[in-house]
């Protein structure tokens, strides 16, 4: 007999995340544990990689891909950076938002920025680049389907 689990929530995810990266303590094997997220995320296609998909106003160079699955209702969320410190926090973000319903991203409270060291360690225009990632998600929730 298979039972069925359920995905983690948004929240918990994030958590656990802020917890096991605070664990590490030293900014060097942080990083190197945000590198070590790279690998999983899906490839954005060179063609994807155009001004709409385009950060503007973030340091490096940013795309993020979102799209919409309505059999699902899942918001499915890609992207890729030329910078290795931008490409594993936007790896975090992806974890959260993958694969998720928009009023999950719609609610969810996106902090671990916050949370971790990595407020610190990275410049105020990478800190708002990835907020601006964040909103660029959210907004294609809310138009993709959120009730809020």
């Amino acid at each position: 007999m298979t039972v069925a689990c359920e995905k983690e929530s948004i929240q918990e995810l994030q958590d656990e995340f802020v917890r096991d990266f605070n664990e590490i303590g030293d900014w060097m094997f942080q990083y190197s544990s945000l590198l070590e997220l790279i690998p999983d995320m899906k490839p954005v296609l060179p063609e994807e990689k155009n001004d709409e998909t385009l950060i503007h106003g973030c340091q490096a160079k940013l795309w993020v891909v979102t799209e919409y699955d309505r059999e699902t209702n899942l918001v499915s969320v890609r992207a890729d950076s030329d910078a290795l410190i931008v490409k594993g926090i936007v790896a975090v973000i992806i974890a959260l938002f993958d694969e998720r319903h928009p009023e999950e991203i719609c609610e969810a409270k996106i902090d671990f920025l916050e949370r971790t060291p990595l407020r610190e360690q990275i410049s105020t225009d990478r800190f708002r680049g990835m907020q601006m990632v964040i909103g660029r998600i959210r907004e294609f929730a809310e138009k993709s389907g959120c009730n809020t």
